[in-house]
């Protein structure tokens, strides 16, 4: 058992509430089951019964995430996983459409309103369920106002195909542009330990009480270039990390919800585990100086 199993449980880092519903702070990411073509099936189905099985109880996905040829790949596999599964149905899906895989290093956007709604029948299929819990528009497409997409979103739901709408890869504009259409649940942008975010849109989510679903939340962090204060931490903690590093932007903010991929069951594990690493304030601080530096929060 690490130090994180004895520490102050009332310094763990918090749940978090997506659409309404309460779930652990981290959250597996999908994609790289199925975009990886070095990964076996047999791998890829392990790692995503890992990750709940170490607690995970969201599981991030889109239509885009899939092999060269074969549609719908990864919906279809998370689908499969669940549906095996005593616990399958308790676990919140998240899905994202209007982009997709047009080639073997090709994607394209097409949110027309028509297209979503085409789009979302064809993950309520892959994903085996009635309903989506929470659908993001993926990307907002240059050919299509973002007004009508994102209304589409709000229609879906009124009809019960969708739960909860997100919007992902978006500014602050179109994040308050989303809002002027229709209520939205979820925001889902990149956001790093290593080279941070969009704080602006952080904070706006923070004081809206809307979770910011962090993807790629290693990306841009070197193992060979980390700072031995951090490494230092961790060999205290005897924690990896990777596992210290989503830790701190669960500590970083309220809203932070980091979706971390995975391609094997024991990373799967690991970055569960970041949700029961409690950190002191004298490392948080240590980590803001080596993580952030002089990059503070813009409001």
């Amino acid at each position: 058992m690490d130090d994180a199993q004895s520490a102050d449980p009332h310094a763990l880092p918090a749940m978090r509430t997506v659409a309404g519903r309460r779930v652990r702070p981290i959250a597996l990411g999908g994609a790289a089951l199925s975009l990886r073509s070095d990964l076996l099936r047999e791998t890829a189905v392990a790692t995503i019964h890992a990750a709940i099985d170490g607690g995970v109880d969201l599981v991030d996905t889109a239509r885009a995430y899939t092999t060269a040829d074969e549609e719908s790949h990864n919906e279809r596999l998370i689908g499969e996983v669940l549906a095996s599964r005593q616990d399958g149905s308790a676990v919140m899906v998240a899905t994202k459409g209007g982009h997709f895989r047009a080639g073997p290093a090709e994607w394209k956007n097409d949110a027309r309103p028509a297209s979503l709604r085409a789009d979302v029948e064809r993950s309520l299929r892959a994903l085996r369920r009635e309903t989506i819990d929470l659908y993001f528009l993926h990307w907002p497409d240059d050919d299509v106002p973002f007004a009508e997409s994102v209304g589409a979103l709000g229609e879906l739901r009124t009809e019960g195909k969708i739960r909860a709408v997100g919007v992902s890869n978006v500014d602050p504009v179109l994040f308050a542009a989303a809002r002027a259409v229709t209520s939205v649940d979820a925001v889902q942008n990149p956001y790093s330990a290593a080279n941070g975010g969009d704080d602006t849109l952080l904070r706006e989510c923070e004081r809206q009480g809307i979770p910011f679903m962090a993807y790629s939340p290693l990306q841009g962090w070197d193992a060979g270039k980390t700072s031995p204060r951090l490494l230092d931490i961790a060999a205290r903690r005897r924690v990896s990390p990777q596992r210290l590093l989503l830790a701190w932007m669960l500590h970083r903010s309220p809203a932070l919800l980091p979706i971390s991929g995975a391609g094997r069951p024991e990373t799967a594990t690991d970055s569960a585990a970041a949700a029961q690493l409690a950190l002191r304030p004298d490392e948080l601080r240590t980590l803001d100086e080596v993580l952030y530096g002089h990059r503070e929060p813009t409001e």
